[in-house]
């Protein structure tokens, strides 16, 4: 997967955290330490963490088990591995997130070392460097997984599940009452997309309506779609497709915001 997919499985997953925890970013910034700014681009797939340890605090204060903190690693570690392999060897991807912490603290300038005129010697500096960040991050992620005396195993090392054909999803409607509401009311339901490249109004949606709970089979996932918000500003262009008989093509479109399921199926053709 590309590093932008990487990135919105791994912001999912922060936003199913938030969701069944029922904070808001205000709270969770007071528990965490980390910004309110921070963990709305963290959620939002806009910004990669620099750190584990942010993901650590944030998933933390949202409850999360001691296996959903290894899982929220293994998304968080995918999401950096492919970042670096999309960056340049001229400039490392250490030096690409080069921006305040997460906690809003402001950080000491770091003294930047001269350049040195030979290009040998600068590219060495870089490849130091790099590894320097290497060991340094392999260190945390050692006495993070010991604090949890579940494994020692870096998350990264486990095999990435194999995608599935299909697989089923619940709808999650946030939107005022709709979820406790027991009759399927017309104002709490929500409409499947015919085209989720175009904007995702009435006139682009199926007959067919969702209500909160229902259960739809889903055969693959589209990461370049329309950009949908939810209630809360939380928005995302990860779009799965529905399988439906009664829509044209036999199939309609969810927006990712509107699940909180995850659920690993193939990349839309």
């Amino acid at each position: 997967m590309t590093h932008e997919e990487e990135t919105e499985r791994f912001a999912a997953r922060l936003r199913m955290l938030k969701e069944r925890a029922g904070t808001s970013f205000e709270a969770l910034a007071k528990q965490s330490g980390i910004s309110r700014s921070s963990l709305h681009r963290y959620c939002s797939g806009t910004k990669l963490p620099v750190s584990y340890g942010a993901v650590h605090a944030f998933a933390k204060a949202c409850g999360a088990t001691g296996e959903e903190l290894r899982e929220l690693h293994r998304l968080w570690a995918l999401a950096g591995a492919t970042r670096s392999s999309q960056t340049s060897p001229e400039r490392p991807a250490v030096l690409q997130d080069a921006e305040p912490e997460e906690t809003g603290e402001s950080r000491a300038p770091q003294p930047v070392a001269p350049a040195s005129p030979p290009r040998l010697r600068l590219r060495t500096a870089w490849a130091l460097l790099a590894a320097a960040f290497l060991v340094a991050a392999v260190a945390i992620i050692a006495v993070i997984l010991r604090a949890d005396q579940k494994s020692n195993l870096p998350a990264i090392a486990k095999r990435e599940p194999e995608a599935s054909s299909t697989a089923a999803i619940r709808v999650f409607n946030i939107e005022g009452d709709c979820k406790s509401q027991k009759e399927r009311l017309p104002a709490c339901s929500m409409g499947l997309a015919r085209d989720p490249r175009l904007k995702y109004d009435a006139d682009n949606v199926v007959s067919h309506r969702v209500w909160h709970n229902d259960v739809l089979l889903v055969d693959c996932v589209l990461y370049d779609g329309e950009r949908v918000e939810d209630e809360t500003g939380v928005g995302t262009t990860r779009w799965f497709r529905v399988r439906l008989d009664s829509a044209p093509g036999g199939h309609a479109w969810l927006p990712a915001v509107r699940s909180h399921d995850n659920p690993v199926v193939p990349v839309c053709a």
